[in-house]
């Protein structure tokens, strides 16, 4: 008599792609364009967006009216390009390896998306005279854009924020995971770079971390106008004033962090 049975389930084949086959998919499909347009990027993005140009104008000391009208602005442009930007990552999201997936989308749409932003926001700030408050707040919109791009990629890769396919889950449901996936989004880099020391391979774990120093230190540049981001802008602490530093010493103790995390978990198994 048998008292239990068990049953192996076989893992669903997770279809993976070249860069070629991806973009040959979409070239050949562009219907897949209105297919996963993405409704959940379109809204988040336009919230997201909105207040970068609200807050620059009203900073700029422009009447609550042209700055609720820049807004408005970006806040349609925003919803109806970010659908067609999420179906094109949405597109990319299973290239393997990972890292041509995300150079396509970090050269092809912040780019798009900035050209036919411009355009947008110019025309705007052209019938308002308010044409050096565009340029600003479409530098800050570049620089959420490089963030966006990389961590849709990232989420979508997780079944995350994607539409018209079988894992696709509510707005709601993704809103519920996003918190964990933000976490796991910025813990990343730390866990790679900490993973590539612990495999003795420093040349390479050195190099991403001066990368992102420079990186960082450019982003932040960017969005708050200031070259140096420490306290008093590193007069201080005279090693704060090198370029990228700020970023470095950011870098290395959240690798420092991931590092401990790894090693208690290691104990802990």
């Amino acid at each position: 008599m048998i008292n239990e049975m068990t049953f192996e389930e076989t893992p669903p084949v997770v279809p993976k792609n070249t860069i070629g086959e991806a973009w040959a998919n979409l070239l050949r499909n562009p219907s897949l364009f209105i297919r996963y347009w993405n409704y959940k990027g379109a809204i988040l993005s336009g919230m997201l967006r909105a207040p970068i140009f609200l807050i620059t104008y009203l900073i700029g000391k422009e009447s609550i009216k042209l700055a609720i009208g820049a807004a408005l602005v970006q806040f349609t442009f925003r919803f109806l390009f970010a659908g067609i930007g999420g179906a094109l990552i949405q597109g990319f999201r299973r290239v393997e390896p990972p890292w041509k997936a995300l150079l396509t989308i970090l050269l092809i749409v912040p780019v798009i998306s900035h050209f036919f932003e411009f355009l947008v926001q110019f025309g705007f700030a052209y019938f308002t005279g308010t044409n050096d408050h565009t340029d600003e707040a479409i530098v800050r919109s570049i620089c959420v854009s490089i963030i966006s791009a990389l961590f849709t990629l990232f989420i979508m890769r997780r079944n995350v924020m994607i539409v018209g396919e079988a894992e696709s889950k509510s707005l709601f449901s993704d809103i519920i995971h996003l918190p964990v996936l933000i976490f796991q989004f910025v813990a990343f880099i730390p866990n790679e770079i900490s993973a590539l020391i612990r495999r003795e391979a420093f040349l390479s774990a050195f190099l991403s971390i001066a990368g992102f120093g420079v990186f960082s230190q450019m982003l932040v540049w960017a969005v708050t106008n200031k070259p140096f981001w420490t306290f008093s802008g590193g007069k201080s602490v005279p090693l704060l004033k090198f370029w990228g530093i700020d970023g470095l010493i950011l870098m290395i103790l959240a690798i420092s962090l991931s590092a401990i995390v790894f090693r208690r978990q290691r104990k802990l198994q």
